[in-house]
């Protein structure tokens, strides 16, 4: 190697005329590898920086997507809380056309006609906004200057309408008023039925308990005025809201997920999902802390710069070796050498599995790491192929899928797919698998790089998530989500064939009185051996479906029915099931019955929502009219009606 000027020998600048040191040049060898070691430090951080921006994406996407699933799941209690509020109203009305001012709404909290304790008040208001009659006794407030009862008597439409929060008059507390008109037989206005709601219960979702101390969870109506706010504990409510973000985009997107500076609320920077409620004037907001959500992701970026700045370090120690050994007449074959052992020492000390293979699919070479995740030794996987860890019906995907990465010249780091192995015991590993091609000078495949990690762990969670999302976690019976998705599977498959479909509404009877003598947990084991027997009651061979709703009231569909008469026979077979007793923990033997009520397809509705409400009006029939029956809904005649009693002595 020959230098262009000795360290020692002074040179004139061409420009000053001055002296000064010439760097010695670089043969096109040496400037290839200086060349290519920083592009390799540049990929390395380039690499490094796109798996910080592509985590910290994909963890704003996954908490965008959580409060979406979070934000129909609240969409989905608050329109049953206001069904059952419209439901509560419209019976209300109903016996106060009538009955009248003989309507004794208290009388109904003590005989628990009205159980749901949601609702606060029930109140029935008279034209010119008078009470009538309340379940808080009686009272001389009017209510003719509420917004709520303007409106209801301003319009025509008989609907439920959620007003504003406002200072209760009777209760002294902050409510929220839904109201139903009442209409006169002569269509002019009768009043309004009116009930109220806890704003502080109405942003709290049931079976949801670990909001962090900042994450939101919004009701809010597209007046722009705020239902209720729960922020981690906090309650708010009654706010003029117009201004924020997502109510400004709700004006031309119903729904959708964004990053909020949290400049009009806190200051607090939070991921935003919202959705507009279907059939009702609201919307509902869910949003978690940006920060939390990217404090995992922010310690892995911490990791990665670390990692990129020793593999940077390296690289560049390598270089500037390689530099001080070529300008030195050292052999290139100790840089390879060096390099070899490098290699070496990363390949077997990985802290995950790494595999050559040969382009037909023989294991050349297997680190440690990988020997232990698949349970074998290293001679005994060496004798394998990548295609003996496959499942048997999936070899020829396998071979194709590495036909395939062979023939592509693919550019940029190697993608992750996400497959299955079968250990030599024979389990399931499931493992995020990354394939590079090491080509010959010709551009040939030589061989492959595989470069394991076990996800198992993962993927079992994610699969007793997804089941635990469709199951109540007591009795291992299907909740209502799935409920409703296999009603309308029943209701499409009878649409189909010209055929019957029916769902039975079960209540037990006396359980609450066994839950309050012996205790939750007793009560806890009642409800597992009520839902055992429950599943044993339906039709062998069927697709039935038994399905808890909560508390103590189960659902049945009942699909591919020949006729009204098979419902029957099971709501029968049920009864005399549940009049058994029941043995307890600790020697303690109950006895409970179940009240039932049906309602079939298509008499009764063509949906599920239709059929769950009559079978739902005529479990409340039967329970009215004694107990441990079972009726249809509507009521036919008396040749029709079917009460029955299944109590042993």
């Amino acid at each position: 190697m020959t230098l262009s000027a000795k360290p020692d020998s002074p040179r004139k600048s061409p420009i000053t005329g001055g002296t000064g040191f010439r760097p010695p040049s670089l043969s096109p060898l040496q400037l290839s590898i200086l060349l290519a070691g920083v592009a390799a430090i540049a990929l390395v951080w380039i690499t490094t920086l796109q798996r910080i921006t592509f985590e910290r994406a994909q963890a704003v996407t996954a908490a965008m997507r959580s409060n979406a699933n979070l934000a129909l799941a609240f969409e989905q209690q608050v329109t049953r809380t206001l069904k059952e509020a419209e439901q509560i109203a419209a019976f209300a009305r109903q016996e106060y056309l009538r009955d009248g001012r003989r309507l004794d709404l208290r009388h109904w909290v003590e005989q628990r006609i009205i159980r749901d304790g949601a609702f606060t008040i029930l109140s029935i208001v008279d034209e010119n906004g008078d009470i009538v009659t309340s379940t808080q006794g009686a009272s001389r407030v009017n209510y003719a200057d509420r917004d709520f009862f303007a409106k209801q008597r301003d319009s025509r439409e008989d609907s439920l309408y959620l007003d504003r929060p406002v200072l209760g008059r009777i209760s002294g507390q902050w409510r929220i008023p839904m109201s139903l008109r009442i209409r006169k037989p002569d269509g002019g206005f009768g009043g309004v039925v009116v009930l109220s709601v806890d704003p502080a219960n109405l942003a709290h979702l049931h079976g949801r308990t670990d909001l962090g101390p900042t994450d939101m969870l919004e009701i809010a109506g597209l007046d722009g005025i705020l239902r209720s706010r729960l922020i981690g504990t906090r309650s708010t409510y009654g706010l003029d809201q117009g201004k924020h973000a997502w109510n400004l985009r709700q004006a031309t997107q119903p729904e959708g997920a964004f990053v909020d500076d949290g400049g009009s609320i806190d200051g607090v920077t939070r991921i935003i999902s919202y959705r507009t409620m279907a059939g009702y004037p609201l919307m509902i907001t869910v949003g978690s802390d940006y920060a939390e959500v990217l404090r995992p992701a922010q310690q892995r970026r911490t990791s990665y710069l670390l990692i990129a700045s020793g593999v940077t370090a390296a690289l560049a120690g390598l270089i500037a070796l390689f530099l001080f050994l070529s300008l030195r007449q050292r052999a290139a074959t100790e840089a390879l050498e060096a390099n070899e052992a490098l290699f070496r020492a990363t390949f077997h000390q990985a802290a995950m599995g790494i595999a050559r293979i040969a382009p037909d699919g023989r294991f050349l070479e297997v680190n440690e790491k990988l020997c232990r995740m698949l349970g074998y030794d290293a001679p005994e996987l060496l004798e394998r192929t990548l295609f003996d860890l496959a499942d048997p019906g999936d070899r020829d995907g396998a071979r194709a899928f590495l036909k395939a990465r062979l023939a592509a010249h693919f550019l940029g780091p190697p993608p992750e797919v996400e497959k299955t192995y079968r250990r030599r015991d024979g389990g399931v590993l499931w493992v995020c698998e990354a394939l590079s091609i090491v080509r010959n000078a010709a551009g040939l495949p030589d061989f492959l790089v595989a470069v394991v990690q076990d996800i198992t762990a993962r993927k079992d969670l994610e699969t007793r998530l997804a089941h635990d999302a469709l199951h109540d976690a007591l009795t291992g019976l299907p909740n209502r989500i799935m409920f409703q998705d296999r009603c309308a599977r029943a209701l499409e498959s009878a649409n189909r064939h010209d055929g019957l479909a029916a769902v039975l509404y079960l209540d037990l009877d006396g359980f609450k009185e066994i839950n309050d003598s012996y205790g939750h947990a007793m009560g806890d084991i009642l409800l597992q051996q009520v839902a055992g027997r429950l599943e044993h009651c339906v039709r062998a061979g069927s697709e039935d479906t038994v399905s808890r709703f909560g508390g103590d009231e189960f659902g049945i569909v009942l699909s591919g029915l020949d006729s009204p008469e098979g419902c029957e026979r099971v709501a029968l077979t049920i009864l005399d099931a549940l009049t058994q007793p029941f043995d307890l923990a600790d020697g303690i033997q109950v006895r409970i019955s179940a009240s039932i009520g049906a309602a079939i397809h298509p008499r009764h509705g063509q949906d599920p929502d239709a059929l769950v409400a009559h079978a739902d009006a005529a479990m409340y029939a039967a329970k009215h009219s004694g107990k441990n029956r079972f009726r249809w809904e509507p009521l036919p005649g008396p040749a029709e009606d079917r009460n029955v009693s299944t109590s042993r002595s």
